[in-house]
């Protein structure tokens, strides 16, 4: 029996709504009356007295396993912990509250397979969480990737929500001691002949993604056909296709070696899909024909101009007389009408190509592949920070900056994206390795106040010092120098440095008050 709303637990958690009932735990939306109106979620472990004694303490350390993990993440797609504690003789903890709908509601919802665009860009985001869960020393594997332990917000943006069976990896182990996960989207080592790794997890999100795309489950343990995803989403590219299918692979070799491969990958296949064709609302759109990846497109009213061709080409043959297409003129594959690369070689495309015969077969050459990809994180970094999205702009940044692609700019909006997020011990380096780059006064001046913000008065210090170097007449420079110097407890650097704010600028209360206190313990300490 569930907890009644209005309950108090802790004398401070008050509860507001029964939110769902998993394996082993209640969850609850909660208020925390020391921090009113904002909501959290508290999870109780249950008690089940028909379970065996074993059982029951398995799932009491399964509970705390979890506590355990939660305390020491800390990524912006995954829920922050915020208290644990025992009520009653029962066992509770208190995280982030993720408003929103998970990926299993959401396909009941639409009946139907889900945006192409959308599916990709979230799996992005939960690679970059998996890289972050893989890399821990040991790594954190995630055991249940799937629909329903992944959220999207109301403003569009995907969390994971679900550690309550996620374990440490430990090496020399032959298997796991326990085989959880659901069986749809687990891999071969679920069934414990090995123990699970990361790229048991890529083989789950890889499941996840073919249910997300065709709205249908994947056959348990079996790598799908090319042309299988298709079959049920016709409009799906190939390249997204290929990528489900070598996550999916039965031999863990041939699957993406890391969440990070994978996410570059995905991205690719992003950057390849040609934008939405605008809609106009004067004319009704035709579903018989002219379907995308996104929607459908509208009819044209009339047959598409020919393409100009060169003189020594050949007459038009019946096939140039069907619906346009936009031809690779390396490798002659035809594509979308839209479409900007080439789905098979992602060759850039002009409309109305002439193919040529390839001579060789053509593969996408690394170096383009980095710049596109890091160019796209740069992009949906700056989109992500002006809708206020702060934690997909930080590891939009982050993935910019692995791919070699970190200037003073995408640093500058990084440390932003992190100061907003109240995370200034890094928005501080992130600035400082701005001002490394370009030392302007802007960067400086930002580097100083996060820094100051996270109680890093030495780093502090030098910024505004620096900072100071590079405009002596500022005397808000002057004044934030004292403060941090106050910190340090060197009363007389002080002093002097509100002296010079008060020479600058006659009127300037905050410098007054400061300096008589400054003087006041510098009279004490006497």
């Amino acid at each position: 029996m569930g907890l009644p709303l209005g309950a108090m637990l802790k004398g401070r958690y008050r509860i507001l709504a029964r939110l769902g009932e998993g394996g082993m735990g209640s969850v609850y939306q909660v208020e925390d009356t020391r921090r009113p109106g904002v909501p959290w979620a508290m999870k109780e472990l249950l008690d089940d007295l028909t379970a065996p004694p074993d059982e029951v303490e398995q799932a009491k350390k399964r509970f705390d396993d979890e506590i355990a993990l939660m305390k020491r993440l800390h990524h912006p797609l995954l829920p922050t912990y915020h208290d644990d504690f025992t009520d009653g003789g029962k066992r509770f903890f208190v995280m982030e509250f993720i408003p929103g709908s998970t990926l299993e509601e959401r396909l009941a919802a639409t009946s139907a397979p889900l945006p192409e665009r959308d599916v990709l860009r979230w799996m992005i985001g939960i690679c970059d969480a998996l890289a972050y869960l893989h890399g821990q020393k040991p790594p954190i594997i995630m055991r249940d990737l799937k629909p329903g332990n992944i959220m999207i917000t109301p403003d569009g943006n995907v969390r994971l929500i679900d550690l309550g069976i996620a374990r440490t990896y430990k090496p020399g182990q032959l298997s796991n001691t326990e085989n959880l996960g659901t069986m749809t989207y687990a891999s071969p080592e679920h069934l414990g002949r090995t123990q699970t790794n990361a790229l048991s997890d890529i083989y789950s999100l890889g499941a996840t993604m073919y249910h997300l795309l065709t709205h249908h489950e994947p056959a348990p343990l079996e790598t799908p056909m090319p042309g299988g995803l298709r079959r049920y989403a016709p409009a799906l590219s190939e390249a997204t296709e290929a990528a489900v299918i070598r996550a999916m692979d039965l031999d863990p070799a041939h699957r993406f070696q890391s969440a990070s491969e994978m996410r570059a990958a995905l991205a690719r296949c992003l950057a390849l899909l040609a934008p939405p064709a605008p809609q106009r609302a004067s004319k009704p759109v035709s579903t018989s024909s002219g379907v995308g990846a996104h929607g459908v497109r509208p009819p044209a009213s009339r047959p598409p101009a020919p393409a100009p061709r060169p003189a020594a080409s050949p007459s038009p043959s019946p096939a140039a007389k069907a619906p346009a297409v936009t031809v690779c003129p390396r490798c002659g594959h035809r594509n979308r009408p839209t479409a900007r690369f080439c789905a098979h070689d992602g060759t850039p495309l002009v409309a109305g190509a002439v193919p040529h015969v390839p001579v060789a077969p053509v593969v996408m050459r690394a170096p383009v592949t980095r710049a596109t990809t890091a160019t796209l994180s740069i992009q949906l970094a700056n989109e992500a920070y002006a809708a206020r999205r702060y934690g997909p702009a930080v590891h939009q940044c982050r993935s910019a900056i692995a791919l070699n692609a970190g200037d003073c700019d995408i640093y500058m909006l990084l440390g932003r994206s992190l100061q907003a997020l109240g995370q200034f011990s890094d928005a501080a380096e992130a600035f400082g390795e701005a001002a490394r780059l370009r030392p302007t006064l802007e960067a400086l001046k930002l580097e100083g106040s996060a820094a100051y913000a996270a109680a890093r008065y030495d780093l502090a210090q030098i910024a505004f010092t620096r900072a100071r170097a590079l405009d002596g007449q500022d005397p808000a420079l002057c004044y934030q120098l004292a403060l941090v110097t106050i910190e340090l407890g060197q009363l007389a650097q002080a002093e002097g440095d509100l002296r010079d704010a008060l020479a600058l600028r006659s009127k300037y209360p905050e410098a007054e008050a400061a300096l008589k206190r400054v003087l006041a313990l510098r009279k004490a300490a006497r």
